[in-house]
């Protein structure tokens, strides 16, 4: 398949058979450096084309659409209908900005192997979705929701070969990851008058990635020009999070919609991501696979209905 794409995009190429490569594989295809774009791109898009579903299975393809539908029918109903659920349920409408706070635990990660020392360091990344929350009690309330996250990474390449007389620094500015986010909290909140609160909730939540990432560089540098690779990727297709949230909320009051300011921190339950680095020149080719710290943490605005 990837010979008749390569074809039909005249695209040169060299390619053979062989039997004992790893993972399964077995063809090798040579492309010329000067044709490497448009050769990433019909691979990504045969990739694309050829891969399995976010989630393999039907049944719970249709549960996850299912829940989804009627969690947001709830919302609208209870957005628009007082007297049916005006007491019970709230709806907001959030959005986060995550920042790389050191002390919470989101900051650069460095790994090394071969003499090649990567550093991959998180970027300030966005959020939005919904959150339904059902108020049983007057300060306590259960939510879940649906929230889209754009995740963003800088990563430094350092290779140093003595032996080769070789020291060459690279970075790809900038790798993109999108996540969803289905949260489960229970929230209490502390009355300080006038309608305010100062709310605290903490909860599990899961992470759904919907693929795998990937992003490339190339350096002309004379006998030393070298492409470098950068992985993304999910251990499993879903993840259990940890989750708190703190903030002051502004209570909404008849047709006046309220407000929530605060902060938030999560982190996943083991191993969710595997990143993996590789620098590619003539006399060498570096590949080094690691894990990823996950935490996420940053500040969040709602616009709160009941």
């Amino acid at each position: 398949m990837f010979e008749r794409v390569l074809i039909a995009e005249k695209i040169p190429f060299e390619n053979f058979e062989d039997e004992e490569l790893e993972y399964g594989a077995k063809y090798l295809f040579g492309i010329p450096r000067t044709h490497l774009n448009e050769a990433m791109r019909a691979n990504n898009l045969l990739h694309a084309s050829i891969r399995d579903p976010f989630i393999k299975s039907k049944t719970l393809r249709w549960s996850l659409l299912l829940i989804t539908g009627f969690m947001i029918a709830l919302s609208l109903i209870g957005a628009l209908s007082n007297q049916a659920y005006g007491q019970s349920w709230e709806l907001a409408v959030q959005t986060r900005l995550s920042t790389p706070f050191k002390l919470v635990g989101m900051e650069p990660q460095t790994f090394s192997a071969d003499g090649l020392t990567t550093t991959w360091s998180p970027k300030v990344g966005q959020s939005f979705g919904v959150r339904l929350q059902y108020r049983f009690k007057e300060n306590w309330t259960f939510g879940t929701g649906l929230l889209w996250l754009r995740n963003n990474y800088k990563i430094d390449y350092h290779y140093q070969n003595d032996t080769l007389g070789l020291s060459s620094f690279d970075t790809i500015p900038l790798l993109r990851a999108s996540v969803y986010h289905i949260p489960f909290l229970a929230e209490t909140r502390v009355p300080l008058g006038l309608g305010y609160f100062v709310t605290a909730a903490a909860g599990i939540g899961l992470e759904l990635r919907p693929s795998d990432v990937f992003v490339q560089g190339y350096t002309d540098d004379g006998m030393n020009s070298r492409s470098y690779e950068a992985y993304l990727g999910r251990v499993r297709w879903m993840s259990v999070l940890m989750m708190t949230e703190l903030g002051l909320e502004k209570e909404p009051k008849g047709e006046t919609p309220g407000w929530y300011l605060g902060v938030y921190w999560s982190r996943a339950l083991g191993n969710s991501i595997w990143v993996e680095q590789v620098i590619d020149s003539n006399p060498y080719r570096i590949i080094d696979n690691a894990f990823l710290n996950t935490t996420l943490a940053g500040v969040e605005c709602r616009i709160l209905l009941k």
